[in-house]
């Protein structure tokens, strides 16, 4: 029973327990052989082994493929310590091997979880042999080596096991049966080990690297996942890495080369089927690179090593560690969550034993933009992994003053991370701990390390690697010199760096982006810059050149805006607000933060736009101008060159934006009035910023921008009168801004361009001329490829189609009300959006002026159209096909409606924006097309509001009255096609922005003596009639309401044609509009006093026994489909209640006669049985009908 007892605690969870009863069985089986083999002394006939014993093994053998709780582990214990106390002539193992294989069979007849639990029982014998104490034969080796590839090859998902016990095995046997095993065909290891990359898996390379110094040449040869030709490490470098740490660094340096990296790719992304534990492949490779590495096999021990940083004893090799993770963890993070997420355990495992000059590589973008996004959003498959590397930076970021250099270099990489911040991704404050102690001393010392890195980067980068050509070392160079100019640019953007330090950052990039340097050009008084870069050897490549260039640009406009934010921020708002600054960004959820990050951009252009409206001066940038300066200076210098040499053309036009800078710095100086300070820095600013463009990318620059921008410079700020043959100066800058922003084909930031270029636009939009309008607007109404504008229908404003379409119609009346009325319903939607921009288009007075454009001959209309042509085609280049050729047009499209924006805002009042709406309008009509350009088909119609709205709020406060619109047949043209776009247009966007515009020009149509235009008079009429008699019209009602509403001068036009219309109304859907559109007459009338409606109130007097003819029909069922006919109910009782406040003088009986009045109580006396009938009375009733007309009823 005791033995028995033995065997079920074997199965039991607690580690002890099993670790008890093995003991305890292994000394009973040996009692009962020792009492056996006592026996044998007196009786030779007895068997040699007990029935115990046999038993026993037996048992064991079986228990090893029980999956229940932990029997196998514990079977698998005490097999291995019978096989170690029992001696091999009592208990051969080829007696076990043979027991294995009848009790666990594998070979094929079992299914299922049997199968795969007798081929686990299977490799956890083979574990209990080679883990014994028993020195092995090579009959059994063999046997075992052969047993567990061919488990491993049968399932892939016992494969790391097998492999493991495998790699016991070839530990534990002599070097002869080693090779014995090897060269056996039937075991497979030499097929493992001798596999294609592409066709290999983890646990081949796991075997490789340890059998690596005991394998044979002849065969190291022929294994393609080793470094051919490479010195393997010490024999016993992988169970003793202490004695021998100095001596692998010839085959980590083979190992761990790029190329071979790229050829163990599928090898390594295959180790990813362990998720979410870590591969046994990489603890060995860490240990080839890490030397002292130790395996970490539990999640406590990872957490311990990530804090302490002592489980390697030993540094990676020069560019060992970049390489693996340049290589290898960015495959990984491009991939799948598993493989990511394997890329996450290697970043931890990395972190505490990284040098400061490696955090740029192991923090890189691909890293950082996984990391961050995954601890942004809790969604995300990998939140918790992002977490837990989040808690590994804080606590490695607290032991960071430990490590020389790491403080600045870990502070510099968290800083940005996920555009954020870290402190702001994880609400701590780990790096403003990190920057307390920073100087500007202390960021000095680091960014000079980072510049002698720079200049000595082939060095650095060849040390330990041999490469087979020139040009993959000059590769690694510019990799590691790209990782150091973003480093440097990374300092720079510290908030708190000191600007002597940005400014030293800005004066590196400019000197290697720009110049090539000679001896001659370092001495006494020269600039420190021209040293280092004759230092940098090789020197940058012209891609590294463009990095430089991009780079100095983008740190520039950053640096300039961060500057201008703070300026903007008064001195004692900023002592307020500095705590409640703090809690919120500790409070911040992820989305707020995220707008949070363009508030220094946003805060510069409010403060802009301020100074703007106040007649202030822009702030000027203190970093433009010394970087500029500095350029400059440089260029002059002796035994310097530029790095790409100008054209005659450009360097004339480069000198030319020098001379005119010094002389508006100096004009700036003695600038009399706010608004010519804000002139001159808008002009200044883009002088300095096309010097750095022309010599960042000299292709991409017309010269004769630098000629024209000199003459706009004596026109805007001289006295005298250009020739009456020339441009006029406005008209000359709208083109050279046009060009400058059709600017494409590189790829350096355009953000700071287009900016100044809006600045300088900004600040001489008052003197925008008709002409530079008209240049900007064809630029937005230029047509993509294959869109055509639609046909108008002819019978739009034909007279007598109109009854023609009605007799159609009417004949057709009956059979197509309901179809109608289902229509139109579904069109009630539609109209409040209508109607708010239409209420927009309204809010003001009426207007009135003449016109003051300008007349242009026509080589200067031909000029124009020419350049603004050019910058079209332009753009069309800038794309390597088609689909990008649109995009940079459309691009170029928004900036220029950026313009236009500006140009509405500062000059509400132009007497050019009525004429702008036709085209405005086409170019929102050609974007709605099938193919078009969402996006910029928003973009149209809020400009087209904005236009409209901003001309109605400024009326008021324009000196010489309403802006001017077009007259005689050009009004009718522009009305005409602004209402064929409202009512007939398939696209909701381009609907309600013809129905805003067309409201906009019937307001503004005012004649001098105030009264309506001919030409507005007629397109209401037309407007009315479209409505009411077109089944296809879709001009909606609330258009008509708002005119009514906000326009006075139309009502009285409106009463004929709209009593007419709902009299004689083309449907019972129609005529229900009609009556809405009466009770908001009515409303209109009574809201505005006596004195502004007595006209139009005297003449709706009589019409009013319409309103009784109408109810009369109402409750008749005469107005289609029941919810219908109740709003239209409802309505006429609306009217009933408005008539007594639109004539207080006079009785309803009076107004509409008693006999009208008898009709509609009659009407609704006979209707008193059916529902229409009480429904009709209950509404009257509820509304407040006199009560004289209750008592008629009753």
């Amino acid at each position: 029973m005791q033995v028995l007892k033995y065997f079920w605690d074997l199965a039991s969870l607690d580690e002890n327990a099993r670790s008890t009863a093995a003991e305890g069985l292994v000394a009973e089986l040996k009692a009962s052989q020792a009492n056996l083999a006592s026996g044998n002394a007196t009786n030779n006939k007895q068997p040699s082994q007990s029935p115990s014993l046999v038993y026993g093994v037996k048992r064991l053998v079986r228990g090893l493929g029980s999956g229940r709780q932990g029997a196998r582990q514990g079977y698998a214990l005490a097999l291995g310590k019978l096989l170690s106390d029992v001696p091999d002539h009592t208990l051969p193992v080829d007696q076990v091997l043979k027991v294995m294989s009848s009790e666990l069979d594998v070979s094929g007849q079992a299914k299922g979880t049997e199968a795969h639990d007798q081929m686990l029982g299977k490799i956890f014998g083979f574990a209990a042999i080679v883990r014994c104490k028993r020195a092995m034969d090579q009959e059994t080796a063999t046997k075992c080596a052969e047993g567990l590839i061919q488990i491993a090859n049968k399932k892939s998902f016992l494969r790391e096991l097998a492999a493991n016990v495998l790699l016991d095995l070839t530990d534990k046997v002599e070097p002869e049966i080693l090779a014995h095993i090897l060269n056996t065909d039937s075991c497979g290891l030499k097929a493992w080990l001798s596999a294609a990359p592409a066709d290999s898996h983890p646990e081949a390379l796991l075997l490789a690297l340890h059998l690596w110094p005991s394998l044979p040449q002849s065969l190291l040869h022929d294994i393609k996942l080793l470094p051919a030709g490479a010195e393997p490490p010490p024999t016993d470098y992988f169970t003793n890495a202490d004695a021998h740490k100095d001596l692998a660094g010839p085959a980590a340096a083979a190992f761990f080369a790029e190329k071979h990296l790229q050829k163990l790719l599928p090898v390594l992304r295959a180790s990813s089927s362990s998720h979410p534990r870590l591969h046994s492949v990489w603890p060995t490779i860490l240990a080839l690179l890490l030397p002292g590495f130790t395996a970490v096999k539990d999640a406590d021990a990872v957490k311990e090593a990530a804090g302490q940083q002592a489980k390697a004893k030993g540094m990676a090799g020069p560019g060992q560690l970049e390489a693996l993770w340049r290589v290898v963890a960015h495959d990984l993070l491009a991939s799948s969550h598993e493989r990511k997420s394997l890329a996450f355990q290697l970043f931890t495992i990395l972190l505490p034993n990284l040098q400061a000059d490696q955090v740029p590589v192991v923090f890189s973008r691909t890293f950082l933009r996984c990391f961050s996004n995954n601890l942004i959003s809790s969604k995300t498959y990998l939140h918790s992994s992002a977490q837990r590397i989040a808690q590994r930076l804080i606590v490695f970021a607290s032991k960071a003053r430990t490590v020389p250099g790491m403080q600045i270099a870990l502070a510099v990489t968290l800083q940005g991370v996920g555009g954020l911040g870290f402190d702001r991704l994880t609400k701590t404050n780990t790096v403003t701990k990190l920057l307390q102690n920073l100087d500007a001393s202390s960021l000095e010392v680091y960014i000079q390390q980072l510049q002698d890195q720079f200049a000595k980067g082939h060095k650095h980068v060849a040390k330990g690697h041999n490469h087979d050509n020139t040009a993959e070392g000059d590769q690694d160079v510019d990799k590691a010199r790209q990782r150091v100019v973003e480093q440097l640019c990374s300092i720079a953007a510290i908030k708190s760096a000191p600007a002597s330090i940005k400014t030293q950052v800005l004066k590196f990039l400019a000197v290697h982006a720009f110049f090539a340097v000679s001896s001659s050009a370092v001495g006494k008084g020269k600039p420190k810059e021209l040293k280092l870069a004759l230092q940098t050897q090789p020197p940058p490549s012209p891609q590294l050149r463009r990095m430089c260039s991009a780079r100095l640009l983008a740190l520039i406009d950053s640096a300039t805006k961060a500057a201008a934010a703070q300026a903007s921020v008064p001195a004692d708002s900023k002592l307020k607000s500095k705590s409640r600054k703090r809690k919120a960004a500790e409070l911040a959820e992820p989305a707020e933060v995220a707008d949070q990050a363009e508030a220094p951009a946003a805060a510069a252009e409010a403060a802009a736009e301020a100074a703007a409206a106040t007649g202030q001066a822009r702030p000027e940038s203190p970093f433009l101008a010394e970087v500029v300066s500095f350029v400059s200076k440089v260029q002059r210098s002796a035994g310097v060159a530029l790095a790409v040499e100008l054209s005659e053309d450009l360097d004339e036009a480069l000198s030319k934006l020098r001379e005119r800078e010094a002389l508006a710095a100096t004009k700036l100086a003695t600038a009399t009035s706010g608004v010519q300070g804000q002139q001159l820095r808008a002009m200044l600013g883009l002088m300095r910023w096309l010097q750095l463009y022309i010599l960042a990318d000299p292709a991409a620059t017309q010269p004769d921008v630098a000629v024209d921008l000199e003459g706009v410079f004596k026109g805007a700020f001289s006295k005298g009168k250009s020739a009456a043959d020339e441009p006029h100066w406005m008209d000359v800058l709208v083109d050279i801004l046009l060009s400058l922003l059709g600017r494409a084909g590189d790829a350096l930031p355009f953000a700071p361009l287009r900016e100044a270029c809006e600045a300088l636009f900004r600040a001489f939009a008052d003197q925008v001329t008709p002409q530079g309008f008209r240049d900007m607007v064809r630029v937005v109404q230029q047509a993509a490829a294959g869109q055509d504008d639609e046909e108008e229908d002819d019978d739009m404003f034909e007279e007598g189609a109109e009854a023609d379409v009605a007799a159609a119609e009417d004949a057709s009346a009956d059979s197509s009300d309901a179809s109608d009325d289902d229509e139109e319903e579904g069109d009630e939607d539609a109209e409040m959006d209508d109607g708010a921009a239409v209420a927009a288009a309204l809010d003001g007075s009426d207007d009135s002026g003449t016109s003051d454009e300008e007349d242009f001959n026509d080589d200067q209309m031909f000029q124009m159209d020419d350049k603004i042509a050019a910058a079209l085609k332009v753009m069309a280049r800038g794309g390597a096909n088609a689909r990008e050729s649109q995009e940079a047009i459309s691009s170029f499209k928004f900036r220029v409606i950026g313009l236009l924006e500006i140009y509405v805002k500062k000059v509400p009042n132009s007497p050019v924006l009525p004429t702008a709406l036709p085209a405005l309008l086409a170019a929102l009509t050609a974007a709605c097309q099938q193919g078009g350009d969402a996006a910029l088909a928003n973009r149209l119609k809020a400009m087209i509001t904005a236009m409209t709205k901003a001309k109605a709020e400024a009326a008021n406060a324009s000196p010489t009255g309403a802006a001017t619109v077009p007259e005689g047949e050009a009004m009718t043209a522009l009305l005409r096609r602004t209402l064929y776009l409202a009512s007939r247009h398939k696209d909701k966007k381009v609907t309600a922005a013809a129905a805003t515009a067309f409201a906009y020009l019937l307001r503004s149509s005012t004649t001098a003596e105030g009264s309506l235009s001919p030409e507005a008079i007629a397109a209401l009429k037309s407007a009315l009639d479209d409505f009411f008699d077109k089944k296809k019209s879709k001009l909606r009602r609330k258009l008509f309401e708002e005119l009514m509403s906000r326009a006075p001068l139309l009502k009285g036009i409106m009463l004929p044609a709209l009593v007419h219309h709902t009299k004689t109304a083309r449907s019972a859907y129609v005529k229900a509009d009609g009556i809405a559109l009466l009770l908001a007459f009515l409303r209109s009338c009574a809201n505005k006093g006596q004195q502004s409606v007595t006209f139009v109130a005297d003449a709706f007097r009589c019409h009013v026994p319409l309103i009784a003819e109408l109810a009369v029909a109402s409750v008749s069922g005469d107005v289609g489909q029941s919810a219908r006919q109740f709003e239209a109910l409802k309505d006429i009782c609306a009217c009933f209640e408005q008539l007594p406040k639109v004539y207080p003088q006079d009785s309803l009986q009076g107004l509409m006669g008693k006999q009208n009045l008898q009709l509609v109580l009659q009407s609704a006396t006979q209707a008193h049985d059916s529902a229409k009938g009480k429904v009709a009375l209950s509404i009257m009733h509820s509304i407040g009908v006199p009560a004289c007309c209750h008592l008629h009823v009753s």
